[in-house]
């Protein structure tokens, strides 16, 4: 749709933010409430299953209210057979772009895992898993926000994905999902450690020259060593990430929770650094001072070479 359509007799289109599995996503303007909207719209007519993926979507998200998930305003159907969704607009750059710019301060990475780990906690106790979380699925602006739900699973609704079947991306699907395994909380997990890891280290913990490549490392290699890529972070944060990329589901974090509340204890090394880095500079200025006063100026110098005929001043 261009801009300036009106759809849906209420929403008028700005613009085109992008594409995704369940459909277009629009920048709107809701002419009832004079706000700007995201409008997830899925053609009826073409999509068969999808359609109701899509309303489940719409429920899962309706069923959230944190900061750090996107919110539902208003789901329909309009008579030209297409549904939409329309959402919160939440103002920001992906994590996938931001990850372009290469590894990020362990600070700012820790923040940003427990925003997301905080919305996937909200959304496990009320029986959601997101089932896919990735860096295109995390809008950083002042705050993490996890959006697209098009995957979601609910509790206590019966599944859409048949045995065997593994649906979201290889590149942060657990290993159980690999093997066509049941999907439960430690998954979501899983993803939270890819791309803390994503985030601290500027690459994947598994790189592969194809996704089937990937998958096979992801199933039977060990992460490669994060401290590897660099010597700043503290073992405890290394540890927790390792955690999060457990083979075994039972040596996981067991949901976002138990996770969240394992970050709480991983100091800061960022801040340490600066705190050491201002110390040192503190000490260096007084040191500066210190030989200012002592030594004597050049003037003086030059004065005691005039009156005595010598040196009298010298630096020692």
């Amino acid at each position: 749709m261009q801009p300036g359509t009106r759809f849906a007799e209420r929403y008028e289109i700005v613009g085109l933010i992008g594409r995704g599995g369940m459909g277009m996503v629009y920048r709107a303007r809701d002419l009832a409430l004079q706000r700007e909207v995201a409008l997830k719209v899925l053609n009826a007519r073409i999509a068969g299953e999808l359609a109701t993926r899509f309303e489940r979507e719409a429920r899962a998200i309706a069923r959230l209210d944190h900061a750090s998930c996107v919110r539902i305003l208003d789901y329909g159907r309009t008579r030209y057979q297409f549904h939409y969704i329309a959402m919160e607009l939440v103002d920001g750059t992906t994590l996938a772009t931001l990850l372009r710019d290469g590894p990020m301060s362990s600070s700012r990475a820790l923040t940003i895992a427990r925003q997301v780990l905080a919305a996937l906690a909200h959304a496990h106790a009320h029986g959601v898993l997101h089932r896919d979380v990735k860096p295109e699925n995390v809008m950083v602006g002042q705050r993490a926000v996890l959006i697209d739900f098009g995957l979601a699973w609910l509790r206590d609704e019966p599944g859409l994905t048949g045995n065997g079947m593994c649906i979201g991306s290889p590149a942060y699907l657990a290993p159980e999902r690999l093997r066509g395994e049941p999907y439960d909380a430690s998954c979501d997990v899983y993803a939270v450690g890819v791309i803390l890891y994503e985030m601290l280290a500027g690459a994947r913990p598994f790189a592969g020259a194809s996704p089937q490549h990937t998958m096979q490392l992801a199933l039977h290699r060990p992460p490669r060593p994060l401290r590897g890529f660099r010597d700043d972070l503290s073992p405890a944060l290394e540890a927790v990430v390792l955690r999060a990329l457990a083979k075994q589901p039972s040596r996981r974090f067991a949901d976002a929770e138990a996770m969240l509340s394992a970050l709480d204890d991983v100091p800061v090394l960022d801040a340490l650094v600066d705190v050491r880095a201002r110390a040192t500079r503190d000490e260096e200025v007084a040191t500066e001072s210190l030989v200012q006063i002592i030594q004597p100026s050049v003037w003086r110098r030059v004065w005691s070479r005039l009156r005595y005929g010598r040196w009298r001043w010298r630096e020692s």
